[in-house]
């Protein structure tokens, strides 16, 4: 089975010299347990990079160029690096930087309620994200990108662009459109085609050096809730691989997660993200990750991913046996 996991560093390396050893050492562990590859979080939620980012104006790391240095030592480790990005969160509950200098960037709910969320619709905001995508593989060794936050936070975006956009295209003011209705269905499709044509744009960048582009991706409805359509990104070709939500603390759930996943990924291969612990619920013994193992192992997913290091590592040796 493929192994991957998901590594928000913060918890577990000081910015500081120090940190790079230990960086290291943790490099080290995954080695011996033979993991395939690693996501380290390059940009999170609320605006802010772990390397030398001159888009990105909040810093998590400060002292030392964390990107930079995983790169390194994945190459010294033979396991694959892919950032990790968190694309439309920007402030999450709040407004991030970004979002404050370019107030009509940000997600606006139907009641007028503006989100720490880039709206999927707007070029300019698209751009940006790009930008940062170039930034990251034009200046580190990586092996690719792996996408996050692909979606809107809930809902749709009523936005003065996204109303402007669907209105000349269908003459009617998203804020009149009735549920259920065909209008509201071209409604919900203008959003999941803004962020598809993310996806498809990303992904061009990526592969055009040689590069992988993969998504941590809802279920497989998720379309309807958060304009996620990634089915489609699958059926088009527009990943290398995808990272299904597995965040579900039932085995029985969690087996109908890994079905659909298989079911759905046909032409590339699927990895569950396993999670350890979320917001979602925890798996607190090591005797019940390796339950969700064995049934992604049985339904025949190639792979799985943790989420996240420092939740995988105090139970990792009962886990993989060494």
């Amino acid at each position: 089975m493929i192994k991957g996991v998901y590594a928000h560093f913060v918890n577990l390396v000081p910015d500081s010299n120090r940190g790079i050893e230990k960086l290291e050492e943790l490099f080290k562990v995954l080695s011996t347990y033979d993991f395939n590859f690693i996501l380290p979080l390059a940009k999170d939620t609320r605006s802010r990079a772990s390397y030398g980012s001159k888009l990105i104006e909040g810093k998590i790391y400060k002292n030392i160029d964390l990107l930079k240095e995983t790169s390194r030592l994945g190459r010294e480790y033979s396991i694959k690096v892919y950032p990790w990005v968190c694309v439309y969160s920007e402030g999450g509950a709040e407004l991030g930087p970004i979002l404050k200098r370019h107030a009509d960037w940000a997600f606006k709910s139907i009641e007028g309620k503006v989100r720490g969320y880039i709206c999927p619709s707007n070029t300019e905001a698209r751009n940006y994200m790009i930008d940062v995508i170039r930034e990251i593989i034009d200046n580190y060794e990586v092996d690719g990108i792996s996408l996050d936050y692909v979606r809107t936070p809930g809902g749709l975006c009523y936005c003065e662009n996204c109303r402007k956009k669907f209105a000349e295209e269908y003459g009617v003011d998203p804020l009149e459109i009735k549920y259920p209705s065909d209008l509201w269905y071209k409604w919900e499709e203008f959003h999941c085609e803004n962020i598809t044509a993310f996806v498809k744009q990303a992904g061009k960048l990526v592969r055009s050096r040689g590069l992988k582009l993969s998504a941590y991706v809802w279920t497989s409805t998720s379309r309807y809730v958060v304009a996620q359509d990634w089915p489609k990104w699958v059926r088009s070709g527009l990943l290398d691989f995808v990272i299904p939500t597995g965040y579900v603390y039932s085995l029985d759930l969690f087996k109908r997660l890994c079905i659909d996943a298989l079911t759905i990924a046909k032409n590339i291969p699927a990895y569950i993200c396993i999670g350890i612990k979320t917001s979602h619920g925890f798996l607190e013994r090591p005797e019940d990750v390796v339950d969700y193992m064995r049934v992604a192992e049985r339904v025949g997913l190639k792979g799985y991913v943790f989420f996240r290091l420092e939740s995988l590592l105090p139970m990792i040796n009962k886990l993989f046996g060494k």
